[in-house]
């Protein structure tokens, strides 16, 4: 699967791989929950803290003179605050080292299974790849779970957390402009998977073309000796050139469709 996929892959292929990918992370899985709910309780408090110095804030200017309660109640907010605070921090660092922990072990897994199979494919196979995109095969495959572990189960959470806590305080405010925001929400979520999967489709090709320049410049300083005899200094290098010229052109595109889209984020959110 590492060598022949060259081509986009189905939705039933790419089920199959998470499915494959997930049984490789299973081990870890009590630890990536725990992780999880740690960095999901640090994300409840850090969106808790201002509404505790809110109060702190009332109680100085809500307070009397001859009130011979302020000092009690004031040294109580700043107690809730602190502890706030210290737990905050607390579960965000225990639950980033938790997920990086489980990350770390899981790529070992993958990465060990990927070079498995890679040895077990034919000659054939192995020789119709070169050895750039092997290498890089190896790299991202791990890379991926890496960053799904320790980058994007953290988003998660978080966006999890403070979508809770916006949706209730929106309720509150007005239940109507509540409606409208979770009706234009879907749409906007379904254009951010389209550009999404833009993004990642011109990640991978950058890849393939990044693994077919190394590859030229691998075959060509093997047989240099070859291609002076020739006089193919010339070629060699505009070919070399061509692979280097396409990969520009790949980046900017990603980089012009990443720059497009969070260039929108304020409209967006101005608009939900």
């Amino acid at each position: 699967l590492v060598v022949r996929a060259s081509r986009p892959l189905g939705l039933f292929a790419l089920c199959v791989i998470m499915r494959r990918l997930l049984s490789y992370v299973a081990p870890q899985l009590p630890t990536i929950l725990a992780g999880s709910l740690l960095l999901l309780f640090a994300t409840l408090a850090e969106l808790g803290v201002p509404s505790v110095a809110g109060a702190l804030l009332d109680i100085y200017t809500n307070a009397s003179a001859g009130d011979e309660h302020v000092g009690s109640r004031v040294d109580s907010a700043l107690l809730r605050l602190m502890g706030l605070i210290a737990g905050m921090s607390a579960c965000k660092h225990a639950g980033e080292y938790l997920l990086k922990s489980a990350g770390e072990r899981a790529v070992v897994e993958v990465r060990s299974r990927l070079f498995l199979c890679q040895l077990t494919c034919s000659l054939q196979s192995l020789e119709e790849q070169p050895t750039g995109h092997l290498l890089s095969s190896l790299t991202a495959g791990s890379d991926a779970v890496r960053l799904c572990v320790t980058h994007h189960l953290p988003q998660v959470a978080r966006s999890v957390a403070s979508c809770l806590v916006a949706s209730v305080y929106m309720a509150s405010i007005s239940p109507r402009l509540t409606l409208l925001a979770f009706g234009i929400a879907p749409l906007l979520g379904l254009l951010a998977a389209a550009v999404g999967t833009r993004v990642r489709a011109l990640a991978q090709e950058q890849q393939r073309q990044a693994s077919a320049a190394t590859s030229v410049a691998a075959e060509a300083l093997s047989a240099a000796r070859c291609i002076k005899a020739f006089g193919g200094e010339a070629a060699v290098g505009a070919k070399y050139a061509a692979e280097a010229e396409a990969y520009y052109t790949l980046s900017m595109r990603e980089m012009a469709l990443h720059k497009l889209w969070n260039g929108g984020s304020r409209g967006r959110t101005l608009l939900v």
